[in-house]
């Protein structure tokens, strides 16, 4: 039995992430990412999962480490920069190219984001990365972010024990210190693409330990992206996919904002409706 004490400081471990606006509709789902949780956001290539997870760290400010084993390091700052002047990506990319990167780096000085470019991290790496942030800060990150997950080299020869592996870490690490990991993954690329994958699409069998999963997809034609909450352990979820709320997508900014559907009305005999 835990004291009352005790139960406190564990309780304050498991507080709500920071709100940002743009997933006003997936709090209202009652999907809310908490301290000290696994939370795994997954998606086909191109659903526009490592730019969004960009933006949700930017918007929330908080300390961060971002394992960026996934995209190098001029794409990442190119994004970073996009989201804070409102140029599009390709614009930051040439500045820094042409000899405005001071520019751009003033920019970008103040975001809370330490990065780590290493294509292929073990879990060593991992762990010797956030004790170098603990020696310089003298406190944990709030968000911890692994993308992705095949890229975390498990030092075994079975893909599928080590995939396991790195996922019961990284739970223990999040339980342990109340940090909040978000592990990106891959959908296999089965259905409709612009549309979230159910969570049977997971690649490696890697739906047991997370206590929240997302499922995400990008429709560049009407620039929507889409979450679907495909797992959460203490809430509502719908492991097809089918149930999703959706975010205004800018894929040429990085930049993503509240959804607000158009509004139809007709009118008839005098009186209007609307839907």
């Amino acid at each position: 039995m835990l004291s009352s004490a005790r139960s406190l400081f564990r309780a304050s471990k498991t507080a709500e992430l920071p709100r940002v606006a743009s997933l006003r509709d997936l709090y209202k789902s009652g999907v809310t990412p908490r301290a000290g949780q696994l939370v795994m956001i997954f998606g086909q290539t191109g659903s526009g999962k490592s730019t969004f997870i960009l933006h949700y760290l930017n918007e929330m400010n908080v300390p961060s480490i971002l394992y960026s084993a996934d995209t190098d390091a001029q794409d990442s700052i190119s994004r970073l920069g996009a989201m804070r002047t409102g140029w599009t990506v390709d614009q930051v990319s040439d500045a820094i190219s042409n000899g405005a990167a001071d520019y751009i780096s003033d920019q970008v000085y103040d975001s809370k984001i330490q990065w780590c470019w290493d294509s292929s991290p073990t879990l060593q790496d991992i762990v010797d990365e956030l004790d170098a942030y603990v020696e310089l800060n003298d406190a944990y990150p709030r968000v911890i972010v692994v993308d992705n997950l095949m890229n975390v080299e498990a030092e075994t020869d079975d893909e599928q024990g080590g995939l396991r592996l790195v996922l019961k870490e990284l739970h223990r690490l999040a339980h342990e210190t109340g940090i909040t990991v978000f592990l990106l993954h891959h959908a296999r690329e089965e259905g409709d693409p612009l549309l979230p994958s159910g969570r049977d699409k997971l690649k490696g069998k890697a739906s047991e330990l997370p206590e929240v999963i997302l499922s995400v997809s990008l429709d560049q034609v009407r620039q929507l992206f889409h979450i679907a909450a495909v797992k959460v352990r203490s809430g509502k979820s719908d492991p097809t996919g089918n149930t999703y709320v959706s975010l205004k997508a800018d894929p040429a900014r990085a930049m993503f904002s509240a959804y607000d559907p158009p509004q139809y009305s007709v009118s008839y005999q005098g009186r209007t409706e609307s839907w």
